[in-house]
């Protein structure tokens, strides 16, 4: 089956003869828009299966409430565990959760903390088995960082607590 296609402000402008202006302001309740257009607007909107775009949202916004996870392998149990309590974290806040995988690797983590050091989103989390391999990394860039130790050696308690603790002090930098 295939997917529909994803609409946008400009073809809602088209399908309903306003500027993309408008169109955005009535899908933001803005007052100066009239309530006739609004409504117009919002149904053509619906019909449509209209979502707006995070990644725009986002950049206007300044703030994507996603944070990246980078972590050595989803398959390890307190890796996992990690993610696992992270996701639940993100979730009751309200943030999404984008993951990624170094192997163990300080170099594929730089490569990562690279690529997502361009403002889409709102923090990283780092978690590795190496004490204090990381304490360059939040001198290095202007994103909000969190590393985070974590090894076989902690419980499935301990691995909670930290990433609950590591989340909300990433949220508040």
């Amino acid at each position: 089956m295939k997917a529909s296609p994803v609409v946008t402000i400009k073809e809602l402008s088209f399908l309903s003869g306003y500027s993309t202006s408008t169109v955005s302001k009535a899908l933001n309740n803005k007052l100066d828009v009239s309530k006739t257009a609004r409504e117009t607007i919002k149904t053509i909107a619906k019909q449509h299966n209209y979502i707006p775009n995070n990644y725009a949202v986002s950049l206007r916004a300044r703030k994507s409430e996603a944070i990246a996870v980078i972590l050595p392998k989803i398959t390890e149990a307190c890796y996992s565990h990690a993610l696992c309590f992270l996701q639940k974290s993100a979730e009751q806040a309200g943030y999404r959760i984008l993951f990624y995988q170094s192997g163990g690797s300080t170099v594929k983590e730089l490569d990562c903390i690279n690529s997502l050091n361009d403002g889409s989103i709102d923090g990283i989390i780092v978690i590795s088995a190496s004490k204090n391999q990381h304490i360059n990394y939040s001198d290095t860039f202007s994103i909000p960082l969190v590393a985070m130790d974590i090894d076989h050696s902690k419980s499935p308690d301990d691995i909670r607590d930290l990433c609950q603790s590591g989340f909300k002090f990433l949220i508040q930098l």
